[in-house]
């Protein structure tokens, strides 16, 4: 080989590598933006929660009872607008509506539910509305706003919330009234189909 040949293949060498070297420095803080934006959900996701499964407020860890919980951040991180979005996170539970009625719940925790329209038929799955039992099961499929936190609890809960919840029970908690006025907007388009 000449040696003007051997200069020039060390000069581009140098030259892609000292351009490697600037193009991952400029990378590096993209992608620790991307990391920080991905851990705050992470964080939001795995955040600790108070519940009120046994009638006073305690951490969930402290609760010896089958129960999911999702606090408020969690709630949005799901893009939560009404419970059927929980039945897709949630082992053994199905929360749908009926669909012959719109609103109408269609319930089940561990297979122990009630498919029906009929108001004189009582729910297996109780629904409490802080603290407020929903004795039927329409009504319960609503886009729902200013949640608190949601709990579901699996198996017979009658010992603490009586009759009617022999599947479950699904505690709402709603935000709590404060002096400060705030708005939270959220919205979504779609395209049209093809026609």
């Amino acid at each position: 080989m000449c040696p003007t040949s051997i200069t020039r293949n060390n000069t581009s060498l140098f030259k892609y590598s000292a351009l490697t070297l600037c193009l991952s420095a400029l990378l590096q803080p993209v992608q620790a933006q991307e990391e920080t934006k991905s851990n705050k959900t992470a964080d939001k996701l795995f955040e600790k929660i108070e519940v009120t499964a046994r009638k006073r407020v305690e951490s969930i860890q402290d609760v010896p009872v089958a129960i999911t919980a999702f606090g408020e951040d969690q709630l949005d991180a799901m893009k939560f607008r009404n419970m059927n979005d929980l039945s897709v996170g949630i082992a053994n539970v199905v929360l749908e509506d009926v669909g012959t009625a719109r609103g109408v719940a269609n319930f089940s925790i561990r297979g122990l539910g009630i498919n029906s329209s009929i108001t004189s038929i009582d729910p297996t799955v109780g629904v409490f509305v802080d603290g407020v039992f929903i004795g039927t099961n329409g009504g319960v499929v609503v886009d729902m706003f200013d949640i608190e936190r949601v709990e579901v609890l699996r198996g017979p809960q009658g010992i603490l919330f009586g009759r009617n919840v022999t599947g479950g029970a699904i505690l709402i908690t709603t935000k709590k009234p404060d002096d400060t006025v705030t708005a939270k907007l959220r919205g979504s388009v779609t395209g049209g189909g093809p026609g």
